[in-house]
């Protein structure tokens, strides 16, 4: 089975602030993601795929994921997308974003993050929605007084029982040391 290298033409922003950092980020094509990590983790999701359009949540293990956990993220969808549960939340995520989101539900994460939380919400919609991987890249805000932006590369792939029904997001992230962002960012302003 042949998985797509590149999203939709009509994919929507993910941002319409008009922070010029926060303007960068953006959905990706899979064939622009540049983290071995998260393409470790396609190659993985794939793998799994079989002759399904994605695999379910039974198939993802712990041995499977060795290597990648500390990057790892497993939401569980909540009423076809209505909310998401932080079933899963690897080492990476929570230095990034300052704080264990593990068995909290994505509608109590909003006041942490303001403006993050809508643009991200619409990408695990969007998964849900189509079945289809999504790939991102840009800055984050933990939504600290004073704290610097990430710079980050995500990949959000679906799982579920059925080719139908997405019933969990499985999510790779890569998180860029402070101290390199500056450079990142007149590397994405040449682009």
């Amino acid at each position: 089975m042949r998985m797509p290298t590149t999203v939709d033409q009509e994919l929507p922003p993910l941002s319409d602030s008009n922070n010029a950092l926060e303007q960068l980020s953006h959905w990706i094509g899979l064939g622009e993601i540049d983290s071995a990590i998260l393409l470790q983790g396609l190659a993985y999701w794939r793998g799994l795929c079989r002759e399904r359009r994605f695999p379910s949540r039974r198939d993802v293990t712990p041995r499977g994921l060795a290597g990648l956990l500390r990057h790892t993220t497993l939401l569980r969808v909540i009423d076809g997308g209505r909310d998401y549960e932080f079933r899963v939340v690897g080492d990476a995520y929570v230095m990034a974003h300052g704080k264990s989101f593990q068995g909290m539900r994505w509608s109590d994460t909003d006041r942490l993050s303001p403006g993050y939380h809508e643009m991200i919400k619409s990408t695990y919609d969007h998964v849900v929605r189509e079945g289809k991987p999504v790939a991102t890249r840009g800055w984050i805000d933990r939504g600290d007084r004073g704290s610097e932006l990430i710079y980050s590369e995500y990949i959000f792939l679906p799982l579920g029982e059925d080719d139908g029904t997405v019933d969990h997001i499985l999510i790779f992230a890569v998180y860029v040391p402070r101290q390199h962002s500056a450079n990142l960012l007149k590397m994405e302003n040449l682009r």
